[in-house]
């Protein structure tokens, strides 16, 4: 059999093709093999002068829903003995952070009918390096005001403000620079609490990240801060 010009580009471009689908498998299933985080014992380490507060916890639902965009999700409330403030800490983690990154957290506020300040990107500074975060304001009502802070970490780096072009060039380099396969996990940290003056903002969600970090043994801080740019 006679093998035109033609014939033989078809070939080799339906190869080609062959082994880009083999490696976009072989890359999905390296992906799924990542070793879990213990999620559970690092945000159980609270520290001390913080209780546990059983009583609240996500609703069955929300943890369904959040269940279905990551493939770990924990949350655990805690209070200061000597206070009434309590604060909210909810941690998830993809093993693809590609395809299953941890969505803007303002935008999951707005979705379940909130009112949404613009989001300020701070940083929270403690004893063991600084921590970049993005805050808000959501508001349900006229009294209930939550103050909301998160932060992301992609592939061990941390990845925060995306608005500025400083930051979306940095995202493109990692992106160049990555190695063939080597998809990174994402992880998301979001500490919030409900004001108990609405027109007062509050504050203990900023103290309790600050000692949280700060009480971290040094592997578990390295997953929840990640490497800073």
């Amino acid at each position: 059999m006679h093998i035109t010009r033609y014939s033989a580009l078809s070939i080799t471009a339906g190869l080609l093709l062959l082994f880009s689908l083999l490696l976009v498998e072989s890359r999905e299933n390296l992906t799924f093999k990542k070793a879990q985080p213990d999620l559970q014992k690092v945000i159980r380490e609270h520290p001390d002068g913080w209780v546990f507060v059983p009583s609240i916890l996500l609703d069955p639902q929300t943890h369904k829903t959040l269940k279905s965009y990551y493939d770990l999700v924990v949350a655990q409330a805690y209070q200061r003995v000597d206070e009434k403030a309590v604060v909210m800490m909810v941690m998830t983690w993809s093993a693809n952070g590609d395809r299953r990154a941890a969505h803007q957290q303002e935008g999951c506020y707005r979705a379940s009918g909130c009112t949404v300040s613009t989001p300020n990107y701070v940083t929270v500074t403690t004893k063991v390096g600084n921590q970049k975060v993005v805050a808000f304001t959501a508001r349900r009502g006229i009294r209930d005001v939550e103050d909301v802070m998160y932060w992301k970490i992609s592939g061990g780096i941390a990845d925060n403000d995306t608005t500025t072009d400083k930051n979306k060039l940095l995202r493109l380099m990692r992106l160049v620079k990555r190695v063939p396969g080597d998809i990174p996990d994402n992880v998301m940290v979001r500490v919030s609490t409900v004001r108990s003056t609405p027109n007062q903002p509050a504050t203990a969600h900023i103290e309790y990240i600050r000692e949280f970090l700060e009480t971290l043994p040094a592997s578990d801080r390295k997953l929840v801060m990640g490497s800073q740019d």
